[in-house]
């Protein structure tokens, strides 16, 4: 199994984005779910929630609340199902993508979309960084990249 784990804020919307829309838009840039999906499309991989956004989502639906549903509807009207989240461990994302890989024995390969530049580790190789001031954030040279991290060979 492929897994991207995704965060929202500073990946699927940008300063660009907040600058220019209106009050009845979402604070996800529909047009960046667009690649997202290309991507998905392409490799196959699922969508595992890294963003602080996974405290409103729950996978089984039992703990999600009014944002974490309007998120998976924009996620679905896209054509993207979100797989899972991974835990809350103090809000450290490599710890919590470490605890989360370290319970499945089914991952062939993952990457991680996300803005923050430091802390990952022996993570880095597989981070794909965006910048919320630069562009639309995520952008197609990234999703190329993550591309390349998903279908690598071991």
């Amino acid at each position: 199994m492929k897994i991207i784990f995704l965060d929202i804020d500073g990946v699927l919307n940008s300063a660009r984005y907040d600058k220019n829309k209106s009050d009845t838009n979402s604070n996800i840039d529909v047009s960046r779910l667009v690649l997202v999906k290309a991507l998905i499309d392409r490799t196959g991989a699922n969508i595992v929630l890294s963003s602080s956004w996974r405290c409103h989502w729950d996978p089984e639906g039992k703990e999600t609340n009014e944002t974490g549903r309007e998120l998976e509807e924009i996620f679905n009207q896209h054509g993207i199902k979100l797989f899972d989240k991974t835990p809350s461990l103090g809000g450290n994302r490599s710890k919590e993508i470490r605890a989360w890989l370290s319970h499945r024995e089914d991952i062939d390969s993952f990457v991680i979309i996300d803005d923050i530049k430091f802390g990952w580790g022996d993570l880095e190789d597989y981070v794909v960084k965006t910048d919320y001031r630069i562009g639309n954030a995520l952008e197609q040279v990234h999703i190329d990249k993550a591309i390349e991290i998903l279908t690598k060979e071991k």
